[in-house]
């Protein structure tokens, strides 16, 4: 293992000096003395890290990501290269180069308190369950006492759908703690998911009363009470986007196998062959209802929750501009007659009740309009909209269609799909509408 273990040699004073001319903004006297450092001592990997500061600084990412490499080589076995490495390729979006430099870095020191807090990031950032649970409770395991781990323990167990385990931990810090809102905020939803409503409704009743406004309070005790709420508060459905984004594309298109964009834009595409339309696509994540679609001779306009799905969306360059706000809140605010499709793929399954969606959807759309969006299936015995306990809602075809042709849709195409994307290994049905407005007399 690389160890530099004199904190004031020269040469490490010298480092620090370059790092202070970096910090000062200095970069070309920063860059001048870092390569006379180099010249003395090629094999010193701290100069690299130092590198990718100052290409970082510079705008240089190729600068950055080879400096980044040359402390790697330079200092294979010392967790800091590995680490800092895996943080510059996390910074450029390169999710599954970061993963392995994390592991050999856990390797190395598992019991190195900033080398398993900065694995854990890296872990969670590359949506790499496995890892994130076997990071996190190593680092709950060194340092038991961090409220701030244990928690975040927690989360990732709820995410893998281990309710229980994740109630445990949470019942311990509502014992240690009781004013503590995030773990009870947290043992809600564990105790929802396991269905201890007893729980749930006592924890939610007490939060409730110190915040009597708080949407997410409200939802969990509707929940907990039996009931069907008419939506998902905003900030849940946001903080799930904001920490799903970095690795949205590849969970969906490849792992969950989901396809309802590029079925939406084959059917756009169809009908409108000159690419003469606009679109209002709404919870429009990372774009990949645009990127499906491709430049066309009119404008898409996104609207989504999550500034973070937002972003990335951004980066494609297909979309004229985004609204962050909410799928009901775009729909009574736009002008009427204003687009010729309206797309929504994979979002009512957190909004739940459509009852305002799809007249507004009708409204806006110019004569002749489309609008398209997804749904989980419910089974015709079951109500025309549900809760599953995986916290969407699920819609009755028959129902939609009803609600459609009752809003003054003229044509409304249902197109079941037996894999709406997979599920737990498992495909999950649902169906594609495709609703048409009657155009003008």
């Amino acid at each position: 293992m690389q160890n530099y273990t004199n904190p004031n040699d020269a040469f490490t004073l010298e480092l620090q000096r370059i790092n202070s001319l970096m910090t000062m903004g200095d970069l070309p006297q920063a860059a001048q003395a870092l390569n006379r450092a180099q010249l003395q001592r090629p094999g010193d990997a701290r100069i690299y890290l130092l590198g990718i500061q100052l290409a970082e600084k510079a705008g240089n990412a190729a600068g950055a990501l080879q400096a980044a490499e040359r402390a790697v080589k330079a200092a294979p076995d010392w967790p800091v290269s590995l680490m800092e490495a895996a943080a510059l390729l996390l910074r450029q979006g390169r999710f599954n180069d970061a993963l392995p430099l994390a592991r050999r870095a856990m390797a190395i020191s598992p019991d190195d308190l900033n080398v398993v807090r900065r694995a854990v990031l890296v872990a969670l950032k590359s949506g790499n369950a496995e890892a994130a649970t076997a990071w996190l409770h190593r680092l709950v395991a060194l340092a038991p006492h961090e409220r701030a781990f244990r928690d975040l323990f927690a989360k990732q167990l709820l995410a893998n759908r281990d309710a229980a385990q994740a109630k445990a931990v949470y019942d311990a810090l509502v014992e240690e703690q009781p004013e503590d809102v995030m773990a009870r905020s947290g043992r809600i939803q564990a105790a929802l998911v396991l269905g201890d409503l007893a729980v749930a409704e006592s924890d939610a009743q007490m939060l409730l009363a110190q915040q009597p406004d708080n949407p997410d309070y409200a939802y969990w005790l509707a929940l907990a009470q039996g009931k069907t709420p008419h939506t998902q508060p905003d900030s849940l459905v946001k903080e799930r986007f904001d920490n799903f984004a970095d690795h949205f594309d590849v969970t969906l298109w490849r792992q969950l196998e989901y396809r309802v964009p590029q079925l939406v834009a084959e059917f756009l595409l169809k009908t409108h062959p000159d690419r003469r339309f606009n679109v209002l696509d709404l919870g429009c994540g990372t774009g990949l209802v645009g990127v499906c679609l491709g430049p066309l001779n009119g404008f898409i306009i996104g609207v989504d929750l999550s500034e973070e799905m937002i972003r990335k969306a951004a980066q494609h360059g297909i979309y004229e501009r985004f609204h962050s706000v909410n799928v009901l809140d775009a729909l009574r605010e736009t002008p009427a007659d204003h687009y010729e499709a309206i797309t929504c793929c994979d979002v009512l399954v957190y909004v739940g009740d459509l009852s305002e969606v799809i007249p507004n959807a009708l409204r806006i759309l110019k004569p002749g309009g489309h609008f398209l969006f997804s749904c989980e299936a419910a089974e015709e015995d079951e109500a025309d909209v549900l809760l599953r306990a995986t916290g969407r809602y699920a819609h009755k075809a028959s129902a939609v269609q009803r609600w459609c042709e009752q809003a003054g849709f003229e044509s409304v195409q249902i197109e079941h799909l037996p894999k709406l994307r997979m599920e737990d290994g498992v495909p999950l049905p649902g169906f594609l509408v495709i609703a048409r407005k009657p155009v003008a007399a």
